[in-house]
């Protein structure tokens, strides 16, 4: 197989083994962790933090280790990156006038997973290469991305690393690299997979410590020998998060690490000691039981709407004459409406009941199928820590999830409903059920789009497309009613706008278009596309 090859100075050219480590705050901590990743034989350590202990960088000058720091500069937008690039500079200039005089330190990162399909991003890479050349020209600047093809800023770096974790096939990342970016350098920033939290053991069990381990052994030996460039395993030790992830059993604990947050190794780090020393590079781990099957509890909520649905159709003459109605002769249903002709009550209120759980259990199997998705990864990053833990609990509680949008669909619709009737006074006076009927009756695609999610592949891109559609559902819904409102109660321009203002759709378009309003403002809503629509 033809080799990946990664130019610049001799400082990063050969193959590399190295960890991404977080130093301790307790310089006592700093130096047993010293002490243990020197065992393991690694070449190249990722520092994830400007504020470097003197003391490591001489260590790391007298043991020949390579370090690699970064600046602070995480999952932005083009737009910020611009923004906040002279803030960059200064910390740039301390970062090097503290490393000026170690030469350990081979490479600067200059920003991590940052918007580098957005051309405009390439200038700030641009500026603080030159700032690093004019005072050390021997040292190297890099970036992470997880853009392959889209990549539009790799020319402007030494080399570029590439976001392989969790990734089936992380040599596949490099070859597509290689193939779309044949002039510019490449290695991997990030090698790992997360470990579950419960007790359960084996390489058959996903994401145990075992399934970490053998993920870990199989790809460092199909890379081993294969490219040059350096290979970064992810991580030395687990590290609390400040904002959830939503793909891991513990959102608060970035739990990739060869140990784990009591700083007990686990199986993967007998691997990587085993790889890096060159001593072992085939290892035995206890199969397992694999888990088993999750209840369907999606399946079983999603049978409560249409049941409840059959059941109003079978039973309520009157509701299938509604219907009829609604269908086939418009004009018919909203004379009847606005009459209060043929409604049958207890069915509509069914209709609602079952509009309602249709939607969460369609929103629950959305949030499930988006805990892999990584712009949702990243949107949740920018939201309030207390907003992110209530995100977490719908997640984990999908039946309470569902359950809280049923009464929701229902208390707001039906606030809704109770404003329409009061406000019908100033023109064609209805009662509750009549506006029920009308908040209602548009709704019927729900029904559809549960079946849908209960039906389709669960990925991430199969929950962008649900989003989408319920947003469309939503609004196409709100229309519909406003227009049978309109025909019902006749009222005046003044009414038909405040009771549009008042329908819970409106709300729900103000948030979306004001997210995207000020995500165009500040360049997130760009970045968010990027990550939403590039593989």
């Amino acid at each position: 197989m033809t080799g990946l090859l990664l130019g610049g100075s001799s400082s990063v050219a050969a193959q590399q083994w190295g960890l991404v480590w977080r130093p301790p705050e307790d310089s006592l901590q700093v130096l047993q962790a010293w002490q243990r990743l020197q065992q393991t034989g690694v070449q190249a350590l990722r520092l994830e933090s400007t504020d470097v202990p003197t003391f490591l960088l001489e260590a790391a000058d007298t043991s020949g280790l390579a370090l690699f720091v970064e600046l602070p500069m995480v999952e932005v937008p083009a737009r910020q990156l611009r923004r906040r690039l002279p803030e960059m500079q200064a910390v740039l200039r301390t970062l090097l006038q503290q490393v000026a005089a170690h030469p350990s330190v081979r490479a600067i990162g200059l920003a991590r997973l940052v918007d580098t399909a957005d051309p405009s991003a390439c200038v700030y890479f641009e500026v603080l290469r030159a700032d690093v050349q004019r005072v050390r020209p021997e040292l190297q600047v890099y970036y992470e991305t997880r853009f392959i093809e889209a990549d539009r800023c790799g020319q402007t770096v030494d080399f570029v690393l590439v976001d392989a974790r969790d990734v089936s096939d992380p040599l596949r990342l490099l070859q597509r690299w290689q193939q779309a970016h044949p002039t510019v350098p490449v290695g991997i920033g990030r090698l790992g997979t997360w470990v579950r939290s419960d007790t359960l053991r084996g390489r058959r069990v996903p994401h145990a410590p075992e399934w970490q381990a053998r993920y870990l052994e199989q790809h460092l030996r199909r890379l081993q020998g294969t490219f040059t460039g350096p290979v970064f395993v992810y991580r030395w030790r687990d590290v609390r998060r400040t904002s959830p992830a939503l793909h891991l059993d513990r959102p608060f604990v970035e739990s990739y690490g060869l140990h784990d947050l009591q700083g007990q190794a686990r199986p993967a780090f007998e691997v990587v000691r085993g790889f890096f020393t060159g001593t072992q590079t085939i290892f035995a781990f206890p199969a397992g039981i694999p888990p088993a099957r999750p209840w369907p509890w999606a399946v079983l909520m999603g049978w409560g709407p249409i049941v409840l649905l059959v059941l109003s159709y079978r039973f309520s003459p009157l509701f299938r004459l509604l219907g009829m109605r609604y269908f086939r002769a418009h004009g018919f249903y909203t004379e009847a409406v606005q009459h209060g002709r043929d409604l049958p009550v207890g069915a509509l209120w069914g209709l609602g009941v079952a509009g309602g759980g249709a939607l969460g259990v369609t929103l629950a199997v959305v949030v499930q199928m988006l805990r892999e998705s990584a712009a949702v990864a990243w949107g949740v990053q920018l939201l309030s820590p207390e907003v992110g833990k209530l995100i977490v609990v719908a997640v984990r509680t999908p039946v309470g999830l569902s359950l809280f949008v049923l009464l929701g669909s229902i208390g707001l619709l039906g606030l809704w409903a109770l404003g329409l009737a009061l406000l019908s006074r100033w023109g064609y006076r209805i009662g509750f059920m009549q506006a029920w009927t009308l908040a209602h009756m548009p709704r019927w695609p729900l029904f559809a789009l549960m079946i849908a999610a209960l039906s389709l592949r669960p990925a991430a891109e199969v929950g962008h497309s649900l989003l989408a559609l319920w947003l469309f559902v939503e609004g196409w819904g709100m229309v519909r009613t406003l227009r049978d409102v309109a025909q019902v109660v006749k009222g005046a321009g003044w009414m038909s706008l405040l009771i549009t203002l008042l329908h819970p759709g409106w709300w729900l378009l103000l948030v979306v278009l004001g997210s995207l309003g000020w995500g165009l403002y500040t360049g997130h809503t760009i970045f968010f596309w990027h990550l939403l629509t590039i593989p």
